[in-house]
């Protein structure tokens, strides 16, 4: 975990913040923004000619921005960039909204048409974590509103009901999401369930036997039964995160594999928490 507090927040590497930076929809960091702003601020310098008149590229989006998201005539426009550079850089600031700075961008690469512009974008999104991603030049959420809930839900029950080993390991899983330790995170998500699941029941070593002892005292559907025995499986043979995923770091565990597995392991925890109240101390 000490090395990776720098690619986290304070209050992630606490365990203070459940959710990862993957699931924070409506909000853009400032990293972000910076990173967003830097791009277009090199295409308009890119593009600047003599006496500060825009060229190129950039001479012709700034006019289809000038038309379609301001309310200036084009003919008060005076096509230079230091004017560009201030009504471009409002999409950016602090108070600008999510909505504004990936609104903006959005509609700049597609007027860009430019492929290697669009992977910078799209390559930023994921480096940073970023709740949202860019597609064939739009920019969508990587997850549900949902999936995060989930995750919120979990967490604050555990944390009611006192059961803080449940809780440390789903804001590890969430802090090693961030932190892009994508193996690492689903062996924390397992092990939120391990640890309900063998403190319900008073079984240690054997999930499926643990399991089996829940649906005596809760019967659960046994296609619902089988497959969360199979998922644990996925992490526990030898083809699975726990064994030869994990020595070779995250290379075969994908993002999309760790949101899967946090949103569905905290389900899990708190289907139980509900089906049966606090488990045994």
């Amino acid at each position: 975990m000490d090395n990776e507090r720098h690619l986290i927040s304070f209050e992630q590497a606490e365990g203070l913040v459940p959710l990862p930076s993957q699931l924070k929809l409506k909000e853009v960091t400032p990293i972000i923004k910076s990173r967003l702003w830097n791009v277009v601020h090199q295409k308009i310098v890119a593009n600047t000619g003599d006496y500060a008149l825009l060229k190129g590229v950039i001479q012709r989006v700034a006019r289809a921005y000038i038309i379609e998201r301001t309310s200036y005539l084009i003919d008060e426009w005076n096509n230079k960039a230091p004017e560009l550079t201030q009504l471009w850089r409002r999409h950016f600031l602090p108070q600008a909204s999510y909505s504004e700075t990936l609104g903006f961008i959005e509609w700049f690469l597609r007027q860009l048409q430019d492929e290697y512009t669009s992977k910078y974008v799209e390559n930023i999104l994921v480096r940073e974590r970023a709740a949202y991603r860019l597609v064939s030049n739009s920019i969508m959420p990587i997850a549900s509103p949902e999936e995060g809930q989930a995750i919120i839900q979990a967490v604050e029950k555990a944390s009611a009901l006192g059961l803080d080993g449940v809780r440390s390991h789903l804001t590890k899983a969430s802090t090693h999401l961030t932190a892009g330790s994508f193996a690492d995170s689903v062996r924390e998500s397992i092990h939120a369930v391990e640890a309900i699941v063998f403190n319900k029941t008073g079984i240690t070593g054997s999930f499926s036997a643990a399991i089996r002892e829940l649906n005596k005292a809760s019967p659960m559907h046994d296609a619902f039964r089988e497959a969360l025995v199979k998922l644990y499986g996925y992490t526990s043979n030898e083809q699975g995160v726990r064994h030869s995923l994990f020595d070779q770091g995250d290379a075969n565990v994908t993002e999309r594999d760790a949101l899967f597995m946090l949103g569905i392991c905290a389900s899990f925890v708190t289907y139980l928490l509900k089906a049966e109240g606090a488990p045994k101390e």
